[in-house]
């Protein structure tokens, strides 16, 4: 091990992506494996978004094969993973019964609005 925050073995760096993804795989195994309680259990949530948070946070890396995270690059590639997950956040938040029911009003008024428009005027 080397300085805190660098993790290196056998001389080789090892980003902190490789644990967000050995952390989603651990969670994917409980989610196919885990009994009923574990699988909705917070922490396994909560594990599930720290893995997600490790790759995002060097999403540059993964794209380029290079370390640019203070670069220009970096800074847009993590822009972009933030963008991303906010809407991603945003939508299973709210839930799907949410989205739901905002079609359902939303194709109900296009129909009544189509229907007045088609109704002659007495």
């Amino acid at each position: 091990m080397a300085a805190l925050g660098n993790i290196s073995t056998g001389g080789r760096h090892l980003h902190h992506y490789n644990f967000g993804i050995a952390t989603l795989a651990a969670v994917g195994l409980i989610a196919v494996r885990g009994h009923g309680q574990a699988v909705g259990h917070p922490a396994v949530a909560a594990a599930y978004s720290a893995g997600t948070a490790l790759i995002t946070d060097e999403f540059a890396l993964l794209l380029d094969l290079r370390d640019v995270y203070w670069a220009e690059q970096g800074r847009l590639s993590v822009d972009v993973c933030l963008g991303i997950l906010s809407v991603l956040g945003t939508y299973l938040t709210a839930r799907p019964p949410f989205w739901h029911e905002i079609a359902t009003v939303t194709r109900h008024h296009v129909s009544s609005t189509a229907k007045r428009r088609l109704t002659p005027a007495p």
